[in-house]
């Protein structure tokens, strides 16, 4: 096992064996390594220690199957829980809310609609070759939903900058290149960011004179444009003196992932180690169980 490696290798193990028991001591012997080096290696990498993690990946893996309509009990005995009480509390303590709710809107939406997942257990997705219009009206609704205080004239100003530093650019999906931004913007949105980053969402790939050319000079503007300082600082050595950076970095990097499909396929597997190895225990670090999860799985797919 390259060492480099072997850490990534230990979580797409854990993944493997939700459903058996699992222990420090018997991850760090298939990965060859005693329990504390192996514990203390796994926690600077991947942001939580190891039992912490294994923890994490049940309880998305139980919420998935029960918004597929699996009964809570049966869902809790199958990844580790001895009762019902002590697999709702760890539910609680992760999502905010009672499995039984998710159980109850499996219901309702199989009766009533059919099934669909769950909204709140991840980020918005857009599905690839959305109208750049329905992107925007996305996004502004979403500034509603979460009652983001912000100006929608200037909302709209670096919505029309930022298209025009993309105008004639294509992603490798061939889709306009001002729709990656949009969805950048959108799960900043979503995650409940404030203007200012929205606003460098949506600018974070224009280029960086043009930042300093149109934003500086008047207040809004230099708000927006330390973000964006921010965000290049991070890029340069991943990490950044204003943590909204960072944040811009995570939805650039979700965004990247969900639409890998379109980039060269021997490129999969580095991406997929980057993002493992750099961005989701960023993603811890900030607390975001939601973005940590949809980078790791979608992560674990092309190790």
């Amino acid at each position: 096992m390259e060492k480099e490696n072997w850490v990534l290798a230990c979580a797409v193990y854990i993944d493997e064996h939700l459903k058996e028991e699992l222990s420090v001591e018997r991850i760090s012997a298939w990965a060859g390594y005693s329990p504390w080096y192996f514990s203390r290696r796994f926690k600077a990498q991947m942001g939580v220690s190891p039992m912490e993690y294994v923890k994490q990946r049940r309880l998305f893996a139980a919420a998935g199957e029960i918004r597929r309509g699996k009964r809570i009990i049966d869902v809790a005995l199958d990844y580790g829980w001895e009762t019902h009480s002590g697999f709702t509390k760890a539910f609680c303590g992760r999502f905010g809310y009672a499995p039984v709710l998710l159980r109850a809107i499996y219901i309702c939406d199989a009766s009533m609609e059919g099934e669909r997942e769950h909204k709140e257990l991840y980020l918005k997705t857009m599905e690839t070759y959305k109208k750049t219009e329905e992107l925007w009206e996305i996004l502004c609704q979403t500034l509603r939903e979460n009652k983001t205080e912000h100006d929608q004239e200037n909302l709209i100003r670096i919505y029309e900058l930022a298209s025009s530093c993309h105008k004639g650019q294509k992603r490798y999906s061939g889709e306009d290149y001002i729709n990656h931004s949009l969805n950048v913007a959108l799960i900043l949105a979503d995650m409940g960011a404030d203007e200012e980053t929205v606003c460098a969402g949506l600018m974070h790939d224009a280029e960086s004179g043009i930042w300093e050319e149109e934003l500086k000079g008047e207040v809004t503007g230099e708000r927006i444009l330390n973000v964006l300082l921010a965000y290049r600082e991070f890029e340069g050595r991943y990490e950044s003196h204003d943590e909204r950076g960072a944040l811009i970095a995570l939805a650039d990097r979700l965004h990247n992932m969900r639409t890998i499909e379109f980039v060269d396929p021997s490129t999969w597997k580095w991406r997929a180690e980057d993002t493992m190895k750099i961005f989701s225990p960023i993603a811890a670090k900030y607390g975001d169980i939601r973005l940590r999860s949809e980078l790791d799985e979608l992560s674990m797919k092309f190790l």
